[in-house]
């Protein structure tokens, strides 16, 4: 879990919504917005973002997908306070300021690090393909103030566990019972399965 003094990547509203606001998952343009991302975004502490909606604190996020199955795991001791109790299909977080290694991408590097941090996978990627870009404007104040980049990872098994204190594994699951379970999810995975499943 990242501390509220740490060094966050972050992309002022104004440059990420150049061509407009979205509400919802972008599906198109994306090599343009993951250029925007990687180019005009900067670091500033995560404690003076929380509550800034001028800033969008960027997550990165993967969906682990098995034969048709999706990996769902449960917050039950979350840092952030407002989404404990709900079922996260992603896994990931911010992007940080020990994410930058020189000649690497800091998205790959930190896709790896909070997958990694977060669950126990003893399997093979055989594909990744960048999904989205979330953004939901809404009552709920934690949406408005961060923008997630969503990427599904194909494993070659199943063999996944929560790894991190505060994180439950739920398991996989198929379509179906994501959509008999939406209300259950946290707001990206709702708006991920109405996206993608519908």
């Amino acid at each position: 879990m990242g501390s509220m003094e740490n060094e966050i990547l972050c992309i002022s509203s104004e440059k990420l919504f150049q061509r407009g606001k979205w509400n919802g998952i972008k599906r198109e343009n994306l090599d343009f917005y993951l250029d925007l991302l990687k180019s005009s975004s900067e670091f500033k502490i995560r404690k003076d973002l929380e509550e800034d909606p001028n800033y969008k604190q960027v997550i990165a996020q993967v969906i682990l997908r098995n034969n048709g199955k999706y990996f769902l795991h449960k917050q039950v001791k979350a840092n952030e306070k407002r989404l404990n109790s709900f079922c996260p299909l992603p896994l990931g977080g911010h992007i940080e300021i020990f994410d930058v290694v020189e000649n690497q991408d800091i998205v790959d590097i930190a896709l790896d690090r909070e997958l990694h941090e977060e669950a126990e996978v003893d399997a093979n990627i055989i594909n990744k393909e960048l999904f989205g870009l979330v953004y939901i404007e809404d009552e709920n104040p934690v949406n408005s103030v961060h923008i997630g980049l969503i990427y599904i990872f194909d494993l070659d098994s199943n063999n996944v566990k929560m790894r991190e204190d505060g994180l439950e594994t739920v398991g996989w699951v198929d379509s179906e019972y994501l959509k008999d379970h939406k209300e259950e999810l946290t707001y990206w995975s709702r708006v991920f399965v109405d996206e993608y499943f519908e």
